[in-house]
């Protein structure tokens, strides 16, 4: 009896110790993931890699991750390390491989995590305030020129930038921590939320997470209405923009001439980078260049002459899907659209436009931004999801 009490203490200890972390980290990043963005990777992943010891200790079993999305990134990192083979830079792929397949492993592990529904909603309300906090602390040195970015990173130019990846995960962010406001029936928090992270892009430098968010808000306001159709509209969309983007970049870099003055010179520089790396898929629209590549691939003279900002010197596709074709090839777009329609298909219950909206704004950012071997960038999406997958289960939309 005694050692069974010991070891029930025991238990209880570990279960505790665990849900306790989960808390201080999800509490922490709407602010530290705010101000230092690529620090969501250390928190999100670390907070997985600790609760998978924690919960070994306790349970004495290893959690089980989502088979589904566990095969559709195993055949993904199958395709990386086949590519090594005919990469161009294979140092590179070398080294993104394996941090390629940590960030699936990461994203795997924090997926399994649990939280008692009452401590749920504790943090939902606590998560609620630090995200004012954070949004406050953003505009406040925003207003005074940044002295924090200063002090964090030091002298640099731009440094406001250094807002835009912590603005993109508080887009993401912001649409399950609504969802599980509504589901309290905290709908005025829930609108107080949506303006408050509308004040930070707006405020912000990022045009991506302004798109983000108008994109998301019109495809939730659309799935209000007509959640059926909607999804429908959203998968088909992104399925065959994504297999036919290559020949769309052609289309398109023939009107770039007329778009100067129209859009900013980010984004013609942009364009630019699209117009010789679309090329470039279609020398090796199977195989791919490997891995990491895209900083690497050949620029032709000719190319170069007709550009204004692109010089070819190491930069990588500002378009996730782009890279996955310029790196992995056709079966790495297949795998990349297979996990997207697989999201679609859990998207369920009654806040499931909330979680529409949020797979939206995250499919605008695969447009516009970020590698596909970002970390911060996986850890923003695998916590988002885990927020979702934590609604009351009759209202679960699984994302």
């Amino acid at each position: 009896m005694h050692q069974n009490s010991l070891g029930g203490q025991r238990r209880n200890l570990l279960a505790t110790s665990r849900e306790s972390l989960f808390l201080a980290v999800f509490i922490l990043s709407p602010v530290v993931g705010l101000i230092a963005g690529p620090s969501y990777a250390p928190l999100m992943f670390g907070l997985a890699g600790l609760s998978v010891v924690l919960m070994v200790a306790e349970r004495r079993t290893w959690p089980r991750p989502d088979a589904a999305i566990g095969v559709i990134a195993l055949l993904f990192l199958a395709i990386c390390g086949a590519g090594l083979a005919g990469s161009i830079l294979p140092a590179v792929t070398k080294a993104r491989l394996p941090q390629m397949a940590g960030i699936a492993v990461g994203s795997l592990l924090l997926l399994t995590l649990e939280l008692s529904p009452e401590r749920t909603r504790r943090l939902i309300h606590i998560m609620f305030w630090m995200v004012a906090a954070g949004v406050a602390i953003f505009g406040l040195d925003t207003a005074l020129d940044y002295p924090l970015q200063h002090l964090l990173v030091g002298p640099a130019a731009n440094i406001g930038t250094k807002y835009n990846r912590g603005i993109i995960s508080l887009v993401l962010l912001a649409w399950p921590i609504a969802a599980h406001l509504m589901a309290m029936g905290e709908r005025g928090k829930a609108q107080l939320l949506g303006a408050i992270v509308l004040l930070a892009a707006l405020v912000g430098l990022s045009s991506t997470g302004q798109v983000a968010l108008v994109v998301g808000f019109v495809v939730w306001l659309a799935a209000l209405r007509a959640f059926r159709v909607t999804g429908i509209t959203l998968g088909a969309g992104l399925t065959g923009v994504a297999l036919s983007l290559p020949l769309l970049m052609r289309v398109v870099s023939g009107q770039r001439p007329r778009l100067v003055g129209l859009v900013k010179w980010t984004g013609i520089h942009r364009l630019e980078i699209w117009d010789y790396m679309s090329l470039r898929i279609l020398e090796r629209p199977l195989s791919g260049w490997g891995l990491g590549a895209a900083i690497g691939v050949p620029v032709r003279p000719e190319e170069l002459a007709t550009y204004t900002y692109a010089d070819g010197t190491g930069i990588y596709p500002h378009n996730q899907w782009i890279e996955l074709w310029l790196e992995t090839g056709f079966p790495g777009v297949v795998l990349a659209v297979v996990l997207v329609l697989l999201i679609l298909t859990r998207i369920r219950g009654q806040w499931r436009a909330y979680a529409l909206g949020a797979l939206a704004s995250a499919l605008a950012v695969t447009m516009l931004n970020f590698e596909i071997t970002t970390d911060s960038w996986w850890a923003a999406l695998a916590a988002c999801a885990l927020l979702f997958r934590l609604l009351p289960r009759e209202e679960a939309a699984e994302g």
